[in-house]
């Protein structure tokens, strides 16, 4: 059986007591005896909540810090911090000369507008080209239209033309056949006026016609009508009406009709003589020819000026064409460029290429100006300056510190089996100066660090305060590392241990009775029983000389308070 230090001491004491006690009870008899009980405190069991604590130390830094290296090399020109000095995000912390990398952005620049302008005057180009071309086709669409009502003002004509041309025709066809018609009575009026004039030769004494046709003929009378019909219309026929008197002599005397008839045919013709002249003269054969001539020269120049009315409108015909043609090859010319401008961008193409690359050398410039601008990457406390002003600085070399003690962290070392029942977000209390801030577990490392052979833990302070956490310190920290729920509680001094077995005693009928029980979780005061107890049972939390398994006890007090958690460590020994 094993017990603790205060059991030893008790038991010291009881030892003590009882060899003064014999000594001065010599003189009783040795036969007398007298079994008394044991005197005890109990505390009923009850179930409750126990949690246990874990003491630790841990380093606090910033949650965030930086040490801002500058990316390039040079003279300092101008330190704008000093330490212990609050920055935010962006803030330039210094800066160094960048008067050569001022100059390549200006080039690159420079570079980009060249471009841009080319690209402008290359855009302004093939707009004037559009523009020229769509003003031809304006022009040419004007033109189309004019040669359009040209070719409707000679097609208006030419009907007028082919008009005429058809009515003088038919007046030159009249004119010649009223001529033909004249010539012919004409010729024959020559004919006879020449028989006539022969006939006076012979017959000088015979002037008239009259005469004539008397001194032929003398018993005839001949009484002439000439009828001269559509004279206009080139046609003439003469008729004569020769009355003889009736004479029975002439069916008998045939020379007399012979000449009877002669005398008949020689008025007839010679009476045709005064009317065709007369005819002749009224009308005029001459006159004749020259309308016959004009009506030709009117439908011959008609004619003429209806070829010419043709050849205008083939010419207006063909000009119609030939700009129709040139409106479709200036359409052509511009859809074919719009074309080839959707599919290659035209002329601005090329200068697209030169600005992108123009504007690739400019970024690439203003990058490199930017790092002659130290600036700080985050919001915080400058906790270290390592430049000095109108000094050079070399690369890759930290000028600057800054941490973010907004958000402090600390970290501390646990073993595996704290490391396997905390987790993220359970709560942290640090001893910061004379007081307490609160924390949350943020990281659990699960893999143990080689040096200390513990897990590594990480927690954010999450109420910092007015409290000064100076980096790098270290610090006290408890956190639970253990803890159950609704389990029988009983303080800590009333479980016994017999080797490995936990067990307590309880009062059954008077008697103290050794109960093995599993022992769980326990802080400075109390411990938690898994098993072995029940509600209501009746543990003896004090120990005496006569406690043992059977001994007859007298309860002197009962304690119910056993629902407080308490705090400590896992310091425990059995």
């Amino acid at each position: 059986m094993k017990i603790n230090g205060k059991r030893a001491a008790a038991a010291v004491l009881i030892i003590l007591m009882t060899a003064g006690l014999l000594s001065g009870c010599q003189g009783k008899k040795k036969t007398e005896t007298a079994v008394q009980a044991t005197r005890v405190r109990t505390q009923s069991a009850e179930k409750g909540t126990l949690e246990v604590t874990g003491s630790y130390i841990g380093t606090m830094a910033p949650h965030n810090s930086v040490d801002v290296t500058p990316l390039v090399a040079g003279t300092v020109k101008k330190v704008n911090v000093k330490v212990g000095d609050k920055v935010s995000e962006g803030d330039i912390l210094c800066q160094f000369d960048d008067k050569a990398a001022s100059l390549q952005l200006q080039s690159a620049e420079d570079a980009v507008n060249t471009a841009k302008a080319g690209k402008e005057a290359a855009k302004d180009q093939i707009d004037a080209a559009r523009k020229q071309a769509r003003t031809s086709i304006t022009s040419l669409e004007g033109q189309l239209k004019t040669l359009k009502e040209q070719k409707k003002t000679q097609e208006d004509q030419l009907e007028q033309v082919r008009q005429s041309v058809d009515a003088l025709k038919q007046g030159q066809d009249a004119a010649q056949e009223t001529y033909i018609a004249s010539k012919n009575v004409y010729d024959r009026a020559q004919m006879l006026y020449l028989q006539y004039k022969h006939f006076l030769e012979k017959n000088p004494d015979c002037t008239t016609t009259a005469g004539l046709v008397e001194a032929s003929i003398p018993d005839v009378s001949i009484p002439v009508e000439p009828v001269i019909t559509s004279i206009e219309g080139g046609t003439s026929e003469n008729e004569f009406i020769i009355e003889f008197p009736d004479n029975d002599s002439n069916g008998e005397n045939e020379e007399f009709l012979e000449k009877q008839q002669t005398a008949a045919q020689l008025a007839e013709d010679l009476t045709e003589v005064p009317l065709t002249v007369e005819y002749l003269t009224d009308f005029g054969i001459d006159s004749l020819k020259d309308k016959m001539e004009q009506a030709e020269d009117a439908a011959s120049k008609a004619s003429t000026a209806y070829t010419q009315s043709l050849s205008t409108i083939t010419q207006l015909e063909n000009g119609i064409k030939q700009i129709k043609t040139q409106i479709r090859t200036l359409e052509d010319n511009i859809d074919a460029a719009e074309d080839a401008a959707k599919k290659t961008g035209g002329n601005t193409k090329a200068y697209d290429a030169q600005i992108k690359a123009a504007q690739t050398g400019v970024e690439s410039a203003q990058y490199q100006k930017d790092l002659y601008t130290v600036r700080s990457p985050i919001d915080g406390i400058v906790e270290a300056v390592n430049v000095t002003e109108n000094q050079a600085s070399g690369q890759g070399m930290p000028a600057f510190k800054i941490s973010d003690k907004e958000l402090m962290e600390v970290s501390f070392y646990v073993p595996e089996d704290v490391r396997d029942y905390v987790r993220e977000g359970d709560r942290v209390t640090v001893e910061a100066g004379s007081g307490e801030v609160k924390g949350r577990i943020s990281s659990i490392s699960t893999a143990v660090d080689q040096q200390r052979g513990l897990f590594k833990i990480d927690a954010q302070i999450t109420s910092p305060g007015d409290k000064n956490l100076s980096t790098n310190t270290s610090v006290s920290l408890t956190l639970v590392t253990n803890s159950v729920k609704d389990k029988i509680l009983i303080p800590f001094d009333s479980v016994y241990y017999d080797d490995d077995q936990a067990y307590v005693f309880v009062v059954e009928n008077d008697r103290a009775v050794r109960r093995d029980v599993t022992a769980g979780p326990y802080n400075n005061d109390t411990i938690a029983i898994l098993d072995g107890l029940i509600e209501g049972d009746e543990v003896i939390i004090t120990w005496g000389a006569g406690l043992k398994d059977g001994a007859i006890v007298q309860v002197i007090e009962q304690e119910n308070d056993n629902s407080s958690s308490g705090t400590g460590t896992d310091s425990r020994k059995k």
